[in-house]
This record gives structure tokens, sequence and C-alpha cells, in this order.
């Protein structure tokens, strides 16, 4: 018998953010596998991005924020008039009033790990939005009938915050798309190289900015880096694409305290092509991160065949395996280290490349979809 499945994707905003990643192809997966159930996937007005779904699917808007008192307080009214058999929530967030069966998604409990989770604003604004997250994440998990991990990380961090949540976690491993057209032509890598200006050898990260991605510190690994390889590492650059947020003042100060304005390069997020051929060109992918729920743009680098620097903390191990090089990500030396070796050691980047190429068979949306339809199904 057929369920109505109400999904609640408004992080869907036409970014590559991970929420934004993974609810777009979770979707995507759900359409390609059921054709039986109804779903009525949330979003927010103004949502463009277009997504392959069946006839059984359909999109409605709702206003307010996902974090928002509307949300919380309002969204069951919205739910009632649909009489859904179950709600999805693809992110730690589910109306308070709202008593029908819920499952959510948690990619990460980052509100309480990261103690500059909600930095960069005013105190008493910061102070509320700490005591919002340390009541709406427990609250949430509490009221839903199963939770969905992205990883053993992410699970072990809940079951920390929640032991008696235990019995209703089950980890459900994000997928990952291919590359559409496969690695981008040298010519279309010369051309994004050339529009930014971009000569030698670099290595990239591309994403967020918050703290938990630790840019301040792989800034000044790099600077110690390129000191103690002198020769080596003429032309070698830096390349950050990130947005020029309320963290970013961090990052700024780090490039200019250590005289890097010429070698690090700060470029706005680019189209999808674009990024993929600046990361097909790239040295090394680096992502000493902390407090990583799962970890999307690092397996995305693997796809095309570049080495990857990663932070041995939250689920990037878990997820990488073999196929990164791991560093410490609270230890600059340890950093500074990992660049070098990826600079100069040609048999380790081949070796991170040929693990990689592996590493990346593990992850199919389509098993991600069908682990989830088969929660709604057997579960509910």
């Amino acid at each position: 018998m057929s369920k109505r499945i109400v999904i609640d994707a408004r992080y869907l905003d036409g970014t590559y953010s991970g929420i934004a990643t993974y609810s777009r192809c979770l979707i995507e997966g759900l359409a390609r596998i059921d054709q039986e159930n109804e779903y009525y996937v949330v979003v927010r007005p103004g949502f463009r991005e277009k997504i392959q779904t069946g006839t059984n699917f359909e999109f409605l808007t709702y206003r307010p924020k996902p974090i928002s008192f509307q949300s919380y307080f309002g969204f069951h009214e919205y739910l009632e008039e649909i009489q859904p058999d179950i709600l999805h929530s693809l992110a730690p967030h589910a109306p308070v009033f709202w008593n029908g069966p819920t499952v959510v998604t948690v990619h990460d409990l980052q509100p309480f790990l990261d103690p500059d989770f909600s930095a960069r604003r005013a105190r008493l604004i910061r102070a509320a939005y700490s005591l919002f997250y340390r009541w709406a994440y427990p609250a949430t998990i509490a009221k839903s009938k199963w939770v969905l991990c992205d990883s053993y990380a992410t699970r072990d961090d809940v079951v920390e915050l929640l032991p008696g949540s235990l019995p209703r976690l089950i980890v459900v491993v994000p997928g990952l798309e291919p590359v559409p057209g496969g690695m981008p032509p040298e010519p279309r890598i010369q051309a994004i190289r050339a529009k930014i200006n971009l000569q030698g050898r670099y290595f990239l990260y591309y994403g967020s900015t918050r703290p938990n991605k630790n840019i301040p510190n792989l800034v000044k690994a790099f600077a110690r880096a390129c000191r103690d390889m002198e020769g080596d590492a003429d032309e070698l650059k830096l390349v950050l694409v990130l947005r020029r947020d309320r963290f970013y003042r961090d990052i700024a100060r780090a490039i200019n305290s250590r005289k890097l304005q010429n070698r690090v390069i700060v470029i706005d997020p680019l189209a999808y092509e674009e990024r993929q051929a600046l990361l097909a060109g790239a040295l090394a992918f680096v992502f000493p991160t902390k407090f990583e729920g799962f970890g999307f743009p690092p397996l995305e680098a693997m796809q095309l065949d570049v080495p990857v620097m990663g932070g041995l903390s939250g689920a990037l191990p878990e997820v990488l395996g073999d196929a990164a090089h791991f560093v410490d990500p609270d230890n600059l030396d340890d950093i500074a280290r990992g660049l070098r070796q990826l600079a100069l050691d040609d048999e380790l980047r081949q070796r991170l490349i040929e693990n990689g190429r592996r590493q990346v068979t593990r992850f199919d949306w389509d098993e991600c979809a069908g682990k989830t339809r088969d929660i709604y199904e057997l579960l509910f």
C-alpha cells in the first residue's frame, strides 16, 4: 500500500552545500527507484533548481526558513492539510506540535562539538543561537521514530549526546554523483586557470568558511610548508573557493599576517563545470577539517584522480579510508608536513589516486535511496 511522504527539503537553495547536495541527490534517487509512494517535497519560494523526478512527486512551497519560529511552531498546520503518513526532515529540525510519524536525517552535531559554531555574531544573538540548537536538536531527535545518520561517527556523536537514542539510529551512507562528461579536458582546465590568472602548481580547497573547516590553520600551515621547501615551492599556490561571509575575516587575517597575498588565491564560488575543471588541475585537494559529519568535496576530488589530504577527525577517516593523506587538524606542523609531502612525493600522490578510484565506488545514491525507502515501507 502506497504512502504519502512529505520530505522537508528547504535546504535546497541551488548551492553546492552538503545538505543541498544530499537533499537533491536523495530525492532524485527515490524518484528512480520508487514509483508507488506519493512524495510531497517542500521547498522555499523562489526555488528554481531542476530536479529529475516522476509523476508521483509534487513540489510544494513553504516560505519560512527551516530554522525559524514559524517552522517550529507553525509548520504542523501546513502538514495537517497534506495529511502525510510520514514526515522526513532532511535536517534535524521538526515542528513541535507535529505528532505524526517522523524520520529525520542528522548530518553532524557541529552545534555541540564546535565551540565557534555560532561565532562572529553579537554576543546576545550568539547565546540565543546556542540555546536554540541545544534545545532543538535533542527535541527533534527525541520525537522522531527513526533517525538517519550519514556516518558511524555521527551516530556515535548522537549517542554521546542522547544515550537512549541508540535503538532508533540507523546509518544510511550518502552516495556520490557520477561526474557529468567525465574528466574535464585539458583545454578546459587551462581556460579556467587563465580566467583567474593562475600559474604553476596549486593546492585547492572549496567549501564553507565555518570554523570547523579550519581554513586559517590551513593558510598558516601553507606558509610554513612554503618556507620549509624553499625553492621547491616556487610558484606553488593555495586556491580557496569560498564565500566571503562573516567567517572570512579570520582567513583574510591569516593571509595578510603571513604576507601571502600573491600565494593564496581567493575566488568566489564557481559554476559546477568551472569548479570541476579547477579541481581536475589541482596538485591535491586539501581538507584538514574538524567535526566533519561526512565530506563530499574530498570524494569529488577522488573521482577526478586528484590526491586528497584530510583531517584526522570526525567522519573523514571512515569515509575516505586509505585514499587520503591524513593530518592532525589542530597541529600546524603536521598540516605543513602533509602539504610538503603532497608537493614533493610523486609516489604518494599516485598511491592516493589509485586508492581513491576504489574508494569512490563505495558510495551509491540508488543504494542510499533504497535503504531510505525501505525504512519508509518496513519500519512505519
